[in-house]
């Protein structure tokens, strides 16, 4: 086994005890409250928590430590942005694992968070030198693992029925997260590929805000963010790319358009 194989095991393994503690274990919670806007916000301190806490200090380790085993030197540069995907995946599986009651949802939903955690550190990983073998299949199974996360995340953020000022953040932050991940693929560099995911955090998050006072079922407004997403992220590689066609052109106008009938014209459930 090679050595960056033997980081992500490891990391692997912590990440499932921590979030799998954090549901055995229980610890006297305590409630914190602040106001933001004159309206206040509730804050709680659990052991679900605390474990999330340490499973994501324990991706960002296992994840510096097996790129620093990469043999190109020389690439090992601001390797933080392969962060962006592991950290939302394993956000997602800490914030959903809590909400389980039925064990075995819980533990396909633990095994799944592992085994998305484990391809895509591999992945990052096999994308640092763009001239290896192994660039184009891990670029896919990013591409794959980052819009799954993002479906995930965005319909798991809207079902909680958080108010705007938490939803909207929660959304923008983990399309940032995301956006750089996917972005990174394009080859620019590493200033304007932060000040398009920042861009696209923006967007989202006022999409979020617009969307929260309409009426409609949460899967729904999901579903429409996720394609507003993509819209975003592909224009934003295409232009990184200077490769705006008309054929793209078109293509966004029609994903718009669906984008569209799925907020208004698709029945409630």
């Amino acid at each position: 086994m090679s050595d960056y194989r033997s980081h992500i095991s490891v990391t692997i393994w912590i990440v499932l005890a921590s979030l799998t503690l954090g549901i055995l274990i229980t610890i006297p919670e305590r409630t914190f409250s602040i106001s933001v806007f004159g309206s206040p916000i509730e804050f709680k301190f659990s052991a679900a928590f605390l474990a999330g806490l340490v499973a994501l200090a324990a991706t960002w380790a296992g994840m510096e430590a097996a790129l620093r085993t990469h043999p190109k030197k020389a690439l090992l540069r601001h390797t933080y942005r392969f962060w962006g995907l592991p950290t939302a995946i394993v956000l997602t599986g800490a914030v959903l694992s809590p909400t389980l009651q039925n064990q075995s949802i819980w533990l396909m939903t633990l095994a799944t968070t592992g085994a998305a955690l484990a391809a895509s550190m591999a992945g990052e990983y096999h994308t640092l030198d763009v001239d290896a073998p192994e660039y184009a299949h891990s670029r896919i199974l990013l591409n794959g693992l980052a819009y799954s996360v993002a479906a995930v995340a965005f319909i798991l953020i809207y079902l909680s029925r958080s108010r705007s000022l938490i939803s909207a953040t929660l959304i923008g932050l983990t399309a940032g997260l995301l956006a750089v991940e996917l972005l990174r693929g394009s080859g620019a560099k590493l200033r304007t590929i932060f000040l398009y995911s920042a861009f696209i955090t923006l967007v989202l998050a006022q999409f979020t805000v617009i969307l929260n006072y309409w009426p409609f079922p949460s899967v729904r407004v999901a579903l429409a963010l996720m394609i507003g997403f993509y819209l975003l992220v592909e224009l934003a590689q295409q232009t990184l790319r200077q490769q705006i066609t008309r054929r793209r052109i078109a293509e966004y106008l029609l994903m718009s358009i669906v984008a569209i009938a799925v907020v208004f014209l698709f029945p409630a459930p």
